[in-house]
């Protein structure tokens, strides 16, 4: 299960995804992400990814992360930042995929980790 909220005052893009993400879910998750790009100047927006809640990915869907770890990147915003998976499994899975796509982004263990910094 996902959602995508958008905060015009924090000028946050906030993606919630969580439990195990199936294939029949990854093209409307994709749909509903060019939406919600539709909806802000990623220039000025932080896009914030939680998916503490998230289970290991199956492994034909991780090329689809990959794609949307790319995707972040190539829009621009301010500061992408991954709430890291409690499950450890689909942190060092997530960790990978980033790493093989050269992902730019910052992961934290918690909002309030990042919002410290």
């Amino acid at each position: 299960m996902y959602k995508f909220e958008i905060d015009d005052k924090k000028k946050v893009l906030l993606i919630t995804a969580e439990g195990f993400f199936k294939n029949d879910e990854s093209a409307a998750f994709m749909e509903k992400l060019y939406e919600a790009f539709g909806f802000v100047q990623a220039t000025d927006y932080d896009l914030i990814v939680d998916v503490s809640n998230l289970d290991v990915v199956k492994q034909d869907l991780v090329y689809k992360i990959a794609d949307a770890f790319e995707l972040y990147d190539e829009l621009g915003f301010k500061n992408i930042v991954i709430i890291n998976p409690i499950s450890i499994l689909a942190k060092v899975q997530l960790f990978n995929i980033a790493r093989s796509v050269h992902f730019s982004g910052a992961f934290v263990d918690s909002l309030d980790e990042w919002e410290a910094r």
